[in-house]
């Protein structure tokens, strides 16, 4: 709803969208519905005003700053972005940091994943680096995989057989007045 919503913009306006109008669609949509949309973004682009990151929040507030963490592991990682972030770092510096910034939450926090995405965005571009690093991979499999005997299989076939469905009178419900 939200991309046609921009869609429209820019084709009546003929220019493109900021970042700011997306975030703000965002967070008014959400507004709506008081709280009660899981709405936790972080929107991020390059428009007129240059590189932006603005975090939506479910209640319809919305932040702007140059570095942003949400989710269950983003404590750990905003300690580490406020500790090691700096203006004007290179490419390489800044995706090292998200990096040991996803980490950071991943391995404090139980409700975390495994893998590190990073998407790097430019003024006309995007880069996405997929599985970057995937420290909590399976150390123990079998090859084959798991095969489970027939007989051990069988409790549900057992259960559908004991429940009988019979069409009748509804039941007798007592007065409990």
């Amino acid at each position: 709803m939200i991309k046609r919503g921009l869609e429209l913009h820019r084709l009546n306006t003929h220019t493109e969208n900021r970042v700011q109008t997306a975030a703000l669609r965002l967070t008014s949509h959400a507004f709506k519905y008081g709280g009660h949309i899981g709405t936790h973004l972080i929107v991020g682009g390059v428009d007129v005003k240059g590189p932006q990151l603005i975090e939506c929040s479910s209640d319809g507030n919305m932040y702007s700053n140059a570095y942003h963490t949400t989710g269950s592991g983003s404590l750990a990682a905003m300690a580490i972005l406020e500790t090691y972030y700096r203006e004007g770092m290179e490419k390489e510096d800044a995706i090292k940091l998200v990096v040991a910034a996803i980490e950071a939450g991943v391995y404090h926090d139980l409700g975390s994943g495994s893998n590190v995405d990073v998407c790097v965005i430019m003024r006309g571009k995007v880069e996405m680096y997929r599985n970057l690093k995937h420290d909590n991979s399976k150390v123990f499999s079998k090859p084959g995989g798991y095969a489970f005997r027939a007989d051990r299989i069988k409790v549900l076939e057992e259960v559908r057989q004991k429940v009988v469905v019979t069409e009748g009178a509804a039941m007798d419900l007592m007065d409990l007045s």
